[in-house]
């Protein structure tokens, strides 16, 4: 039976079933043909767009009031509609909407204002970021007559709505996989591997990849992080040397999935994940610290068996499901010569050039062109008794310090 779909236009209008049961004989296939089913993939790997601009997707999934603080240094109730991969709320008569990206995050903060007219101590309040864009915006919850038990308990449902959200849009860019220790089979760059598993990386403001990436064991020179194009290891993209003093780190948000691997910022499917990853990246470094020898064989199945038991452990694998992305697709990117010598986009910049030219793309989907940039209102984040900062050149972006060192794992 064939499909009616545009590969068949001259049978569009045959309907399907036993009665319209259509029976083809293939002719021989003539010299050189090529066989659709056995034409090579497309070279490049995944990424989507992390534009804040994006269609807001279904209907809410959940509505209220919270207390909006604005650049203008006032704060202001709102019409809050929290979606399955976004936000929206009407400012001015204009509707703000933003969608969340595997770089957003939602926490609790606590302001020590110097403007006591605004009556902050009366809100409970709580940011969501985006810290790869530099955007942050804050909102109030403010409790019946008062009551700061009630307010409480109001922003704890608000932060884990937002930050599901958050989750739902991060794991629907990933595809199905799990966490490998044994290397791949005829892959003599992959011998030394502790573990790999599928990261959504930073490329530059605007777009995110879905990289395989591979830790390997320590050695004299130190070690390496791969990232390849996909699990079969034959495509490597970036490689990232690590040594003793190299940056380990992980945002800090509430379900949060973020780390910082030097320069790099990644997103891991599961925060468990998350774990794995810096806890394994971190032995590595006490083993760089200490100068160890090269890992034997027997070590190093040792470190693999450690990995497997825990990774047999994590209850969000077993939960894990594959589902349509929640943001705009980017065309594959891949930076190998292609076809007769085609060449595509050059590898990523450092990311200090990343920044310095990363344009902002166009706007999609039927919003406002409202200013998402939040300025700090003075005090600081709960449990930080430092002044406020913002970043230079720019007074209406907060500067984001949700680091954590990996040392604390």
């Amino acid at each position: 039976m064939l499909c009616q779909c545009f590969c068949a236009p001259g049978l569009r209008g045959l309907a399907s079933g036993p009665a319209n049961t259509i029976d083809i004989t293939l002719e021989d296939e003539a010299p050189g043909f090529e066989s659709i089913a056995n034409a090579p993939r497309v070279a490049g790997h995944t990424s989507y767009s992390t534009s804040v601009a994006q269609p807001l997707r279904g209907v809410p999934i959940r509505e209220g009031q919270l207390w909006y603080l604005s650049a203008e240094d006032r704060i202001e109730p709102v019409d809050f509609c929290l979606f399955i991969n976004g936000f929206s709320f009407v400012q001015d008569g204009q509707e703000v909407a933003v969608v969340f990206s595997p770089f957003s995050l939602v926490r609790n903060c606590k302001f020590q204002s110097n403007m006591p007219d605004l009556g902050l101590s009366m809100f409970k309040i709580f940011k969501v970021s985006w810290f790869s864009h530099g955007i942050c915006y804050y909102f109030g919850v403010k409790g019946r007559d008062g009551d700061d038990r009630s307010a409480e308990e109001e922003r704890s449902k608000w932060v884990l709505d937002i930050s599901h959200a958050m989750r739902l849009v991060t794991q629907s860019l990933f595809p199905q996989f799990a966490i490998a220790v044994d290397p791949v089979p005829g892959a003599v760059n992959t011998q030394t591997r502790l573990m790999a598993g599928f990261l959504a990386h930073h490329d530059d403001p605007n777009s995110v990849s879905i990289l395989y990436c591979e830790l390997h064991a320590h050695s004299a020179e130190g070690t390496r992080m791969v990232l390849y194009e996909d699990e079969k290891c034959t495509t490597p993209i970036l490689t990232i040397h690590l040594f003793d003093k190299s940056l380990c780190c992980e945002k800090v948000g509430i379900n949060c999935s973020c780390f910082t691997v030097e320069d790099h910022d990644f997103s891991s499917c599961t925060m468990s994940e998350r774990k794995l990853w810096l806890r394994a990246i971190s032995n590595v470094k006490v083993k760089l610290q200490s100068k160890a020898p090269d890992p034997t064989g027997d070590e190093l199945a040792h470190f693999r068996t450690a990995i497997r038991d825990y990774v047999s452990s994590m209850r969000d694998q077993k939960d894990r499901r594959e589902f349509d992305a929640l943001l705009q697709r980017c065309p594959k990117k891949q930076f190998q010569v292609v076809g007769g010598g085609d060449v595509e986009p050059l590898p990523w910049p450092p990311p200090d050039e990343v920044i310095l030219a990363a344009k902002v793309g166009p706007l999609v989907g039927p919003f406002s062109a409202a200013t998402p940039f939040v300025r700090r209102l003075g005090g600081s984040e709960q449990g930080d008794g430092s002044p406020p900062a913002t970043s230079g050149g720019n007074p209406g972006v907060s500067a984001d310090s949700d680091l954590q060192a990996s040392a604390t794992l």
